[in-house]
């Protein structure tokens, strides 16, 4: 058996961050979000997030989708302010990194397809892979991990699925079921 992987909870959409921040603190195995949606503007929904997430005894994690180098350049700087937070931006076109220079904020690529150049992307400075649980096969897994590269696992929503991307040993996987850890805990497995 692999070590735990952490725990993202997906979010769609970021609406009601109260009742989020309430979903987190009730499940003591959560570490973090994924906002599943692309982050086009720092707003004040993501710095109620950001806040509530500072205040948590253990290092949450952050991991959103970015498009534009304004939001990324942003969000580096308010990596930088909080220490307490891990973030990780999620681009699924690289070439904005080349006008930007990161400090404190990890980046994740996209990976749409199953045999992604870990080297090539490792290269460009990508710290995490996150790949759909479906397209994530032994040889990537041990690749990424001898290029030290985390992988982030999406679509874990069956406490089988869980079982396998710890076998794995992927850094975090991404569940809707706040609760998938302990589901996969009673199958005794």
């Amino acid at each position: 058996m692999g070590e735990e992987p952490r725990l993202l909870l997906e979010v769609l959409e970021l609406g009601d961050v109260d009742l989020l921040l309430q979903v987190i603190e009730r499940h003591k195995d959560l570490n973090g979000v994924y906002l599943g949606g692309h982050v086009e503007e720092i707003n004040e929904n993501f710095m109620k997030l950001i806040s509530g997430l500072s205040t948590l005894r253990t290092q949450a994690s952050v991991v959103f989708k970015v498009k534009t180098k304004n939001v990324l350049e942003a969000l580096e700087q308010l990596a930088e302010k909080v220490s307490n937070i891990e973030f990780v931006a999620v681009l699924s076109d690289l070439s904005i990194l080349e006008s930007v220079k990161l400090g404190k904020l990890s980046v994740g690529f996209e990976v749409l397809n199953p045999y992604p150049n870990i080297s090539k992307l490792r290269e460009l400075g990508v710290k995490y892979l996150v790949i759909p649980m479906a397209l994530l096969r032994s040889r990537i897994a041990k690749e990424a991990e001898a290029k030290n590269v985390r992988i982030i696992t999406t679509n874990v929503n069956s406490p089988e699925n869980y079982i396998r991307s710890r076998s794995f040993k992927v850094y975090a996987v991404v569940s809707e079921k706040p609760s998938i850890k302990r589901e996969a805990g009673s199958l005794g497995i």
